[in-house]
């Protein structure tokens, strides 16, 4: 008798650990949609979102310590990061989940820039198309993880922010041609013609009026920008706060 109960004991423990990794998949799944709400909430400026407490799965923080990504090269962190999800059944991630992970576990950026500091995580995911592939809807996985996917091409970074400036044209994008895209070069001139301050908005909205004719691809103004400060043509005066973006003037 005490045997039958001690194999039903650990029948239901079994079952109670396979149950629990199901719900947290689906927690995660769930927090995945809430966060997308938030950030379309956020684009449309909207005063407040309607998921602002979400609770993230315990498999993807609890193993995480303060120096996990302490000292390491950007791209180790991120493919340690995204090796930890695949190991806690979590998958891809997108640029701002693994942003987020690996400074809360001590890898430094070089800037105090949020914004700047993502768009050289981007580049940095997109440069390394031989260990990273990014999906379809814009998530990041290792490419071991994909045997029949193949290797992309690399890029300087150019994929648009996550719910940030994306083709801000009157044009459709899918049947846009290649000269019909707003260059990196007429980007630079419209930046180099400012006067005084100005933000991103200001600069897209000046690229509107000198060149309506044309597409501005996604992901190639925020890009720009911070390639020009990077060389040091520009400087912040302000770092972007919340919805605020960041102000920039010349060098």
């Amino acid at each position: 008798m005490a045997t039958m109960v001690a194999v039903m004991d650990e029948q239901i423990k079994s079952t109670i650990e396979v149950l629990t990794a199901k719900i947290r998949a689906k927690e995660e799944e769930t927090n995945k949609l809430k966060r997308l709400v938030n950030e379309l909430s956020a684009e449309a400026g909207l005063e407040s979102i309607p998921f602002p407490n979400i609770q993230e799965s315990s498999q993807q923080i609890s193993s995480i310590r303060s120096d996990q990504f302490y000292g390491l090269p950007l791209s180790t962190a991120a493919r340690n990061y995204l090796e930890m999800r695949k190991a806690a059944d979590l998958g891809a991630a997108t640029v701002n989940e693994i942003f987020s992970a690996i400074k809360g576990g001590g890898y430094k950026f070089s800037t105090k820039d949020e914004e700047n500091a993502k768009t050289t995580l981007r580049m940095s995911l997109r440069k390394n198309s031989s260990i990273f592939h990014r999906l379809p809807n814009g998530e990041y996985g290792l490419l071991s993880w994909y045997p029949n996917a193949k290797e992309q091409p690399s890029s300087d970074g150019a994929d648009a922010p996550e719910g940030r400036h994306d083709d801000s044209t009157h044009k459709n994008p899918a049947v846009a041609t290649k000269d019909s895209y707003i260059t990196p070069d007429q980007i630079r001139n419209v930046v180099f013609a400012m006067q005084g301050n100005f933000k991103i908005t200001d600069v897209d909205l000046a690229l509107r009026k000198q060149l309506p004719g044309k597409t501005l691809k996604s992901g190639a103004l925020p890009t720009t920008l911070f390639l020009l400060k990077k060389k040091g043509f520009l400087r912040v005066v302000t770092e972007r706060s919340g919805k605020t973006g960041a102000v920039y003037t010349k060098a």
